[in-house]
């Protein structure tokens, strides 16, 4: 879109744009719905589906009657520590007791022949003892929740090493689940690639372009984010062999594209200055001389209207001229003088003359027939 389009096409490009978006959004919804459900065609199965059976239920079976064990023994222990905690208490008041009775008491007789003392100190004893064996069937109890856990740990290990086993089997199956997932996507995505390259090529200038423009970015975000991120890695050699093909298809295209650019430049270049400069559409070159770029080369270019040479230094195409109505120094690509509105289409069909036609000429095949001939 340049400066000198018609307001109504600047209108319609911004139009044409918005359509193109909305319609690849659509497509690309409606697309992602389709492709969302794609996984779901393959069954999902786990790792335990790999190990064997019946090995697998003895030994769940196995760890189950560990846990119910533990749970039963910490239940226990529990238990055990209130009457330890009981045995704790009675023998702190005991002792309490017989503080305070020595305390109280004057004692007048020997201390080993009273009786008082010796049924106190005997009574001490008891729950001293009893403390002591509450604790011996604590330890005892801790120390079977300690084996019980242990034969958990050996359980699960065992139950580790099925795992093991089942793993090159599970990675098989899952293998082939994401290729035949990778398979289904491409199916899908392949089409609108191969569609998008057709139009391309065969409609980029139809009235229907800004359709087909949405179509070509809905099949590009099909590619790039419903189908690229799903490519099976098989240890990275199939994402980076797809990624070698495609950069190498990329630069095969590109060389020929660059090559084809050149001949068809150099063939322009050996006709004479008049055909090329109506070969080239006045829009397109007068947003390549705004930009500094010469219409005929595609090389820099000094456009200044106070300054500069009113020929390319490097093809030899007139970018400037006198108006041939007022005299109005001007872009020859203006079809009509901006200051006394004369139509400038035919001011300079003439021949150049052969100074100015090519200033690299080599000979006068490539002067388009325009050089004097020899007497």
């Amino acid at each position: 879109m340049t400066e000198n389009s018609r307001r109504p096409q600047q209108i319609y490009s911004v139009v044409m744009w918005l359509i193109s978006i909305v319609f690849a959004g659509c497509l690309i919804g409606l697309g992602s719905l389709v492709i969302r459900d794609l996984p779901t065609i393959t069954d999902q199965r786990s790792i335990d589906s790999f190990i064997d059976r019946e090995a697998k239920a003895e030994l769940d079976a196995e760890l189950a009657t560990v846990d119910a064990a533990i749970n039963d023994a910490v239940i226990a222990v529990e238990d055990h520590q209130t009457r330890v905690e009981v045995a704790e208490t009675e023998l702190a008041s005991a002792t309490d007791a017989l503080n305070a009775w020595f305390d109280n008491r004057t004692v007048t007789e020997a201390f080993d022949q009273n009786p008082e003392v010796a049924a106190r100190t005997l009574n001490l004893e008891v729950v001293r003892d009893r403390l002591a064996n509450v604790q011996i069937e604590q330890a005892a109890l801790e120390r079977d929740v300690s084996q019980l856990r242990r034969e958990r740990v050996d359980v699960q290990q065992r139950l580790g090493r099925l795992r093991l086993e089942a793993q090159p089997a599970y990675d098989a199956y899952f293998t082939g689940v994401e290729t035949r997932v990778f398979l289904y996507r491409l199916m899908l995505t392949l089409p609108l690639l191969l569609i998008s390259g057709y139009l391309v090529v065969k409609h980029r200038k139809g009235n229907y372009w800004p359709l087909y423009r949405g179509f070509m970015i809905f099949s590009a975000f099909a590619f790039f984010v419903e189908l690229v991120p799903y490519l099976p890695s098989y240890g990275g050699y199939v994402r980076y062999g797809v990624g070698v093909i495609i950069a190498i298809a990329v630069g095969h295209f590109t060389i020929l594209g660059m090559k084809a650019y050149l001949q068809r430049q150099k063939a322009a270049e050996k006709r004479s200055e008049p055909e090329r400069r109506k070969a080239i559409p006045n829009e397109l070159a007068l947003k390549k001389l705004s930009s500094g770029v010469c219409p005929g080369c595609d090389r820099s270019v000094s456009v200044s209207m106070s300054s500069g040479s009113d020929f390319c230094p490097h093809c030899g195409l007139r970018i400037k001229a006198d108006c041939g109505g007022c005299g109005e120094h001007k872009l020859v690509f203006y079809q009509y003088c901006k200051t006394c509105g004369h139509d400038c289409t035919h001011d300079h069909d003439e021949a150049m003359p052969p100074e100015h036609n090519h200033a690299h000429d080599d000979g006068p095949e490539r002067s388009g027939g325009l050089q004097p001939s020899p007497a």
